[in-house]
C-alpha cells in the first residue's frame, strides 16, 4: 500500500511537471508569434517611401496577390519602392507566419520645375508616369516623363502633367 501511495505521488508530480512544461511551451509559442505593426491593415499610404514595422521576426513578404504568387521577400530595414496599388503582406516567423494584412499606395502626381541661372529642370516627383504638356505660343506639345525622370527645359513656358 505504501508502494501504491508512492507511485500515485510520483505520477501526480510527473503530471504536474508535464502540465508546467506544456504551459511554458505554449507561452513561448504565443509570445514569439511574429506580428505586424505598420503599415496598419487597410491603410492608404500616400508616400511610397515608408518603413515596415514588425516584431519577433526579421523577414516580410509582400505581394500584389493575396495568394502571394509573386512575392517580394524583404529583410527588416530593407528599402523598396512600390508602385501605386493594393498590396498584401505578412511577417515570416520561425514556427509560423503572421496573419495577412493589406495596404494601398495611392497615386501621387508631382511635377517640379526648378529654375536655375543656367538651366531649368522639369522633374516627375510623383509615383506615377506622367504625360507632360508644354504650352508655348498657343501650341501644346506632349511628352512622357517617367517616375524620377527629369529633363532640361526652357524657362518661361507653362508645363502641365497628368497621370498616364
Amino acid at each position: 500500500m505504501k508502494q501504491n501511495k508512492k507511485m500515485t505521488a510520483t505520477r501526480k508530480f510527473l503530471l504536474a511537471q508535464a502540465v508546467f512544461v506544456i504551459l511554458i511551451l505554449g507561452y513561448f509559442y504565443i509570445s514569439t508569434m511574429p506580428s505586424a505593426i505598420s503599415p496598419i491593415a487597410g491603410k492608404a499610404v500616400s508616400d511610397p517611401d515608408f518603413i515596415f514595422e514588425i516584431e519577433n521576426s526579421d523577414e516580410i513578404v509582400v505581394s500584389t496577390s493575396p495568394e502571394f504568387t509573386n512575392p517580394i521577400i524583404l529583410k527588416e530595414g530593407s528599402e523598396v519602392v512600390l508602385p501605386p496599388g493594393t498590396y498584401y503582406w505578412k511577417v515570416l516567423g520561425f514556427l509560423r507566419d503572421s496573419e495577412v494584412y493589406t495596404f494601398t499606395i495611392e497615386s501621387s502626381v508631382g511635377l517640379d520645375l526648378r529654375e536655375g541661372e543656367e538651366k531649368t529642370i522639369l522633374e516627375n516627383s510623383g509615383n506615377v508616369d506622367l504625360e507632360v504638356g508644354e504650352k508655348k505660343s498657343g501650341i501644346t506639345t506632349t511628352a512622357g516623363l517617367d517616375v524620377g525622370e527629369f529633363k532640361e527645359v526652357e524657362g518661361g513656358v507653362d508645363y502641365e502633367g497628368e497621370q498616364n
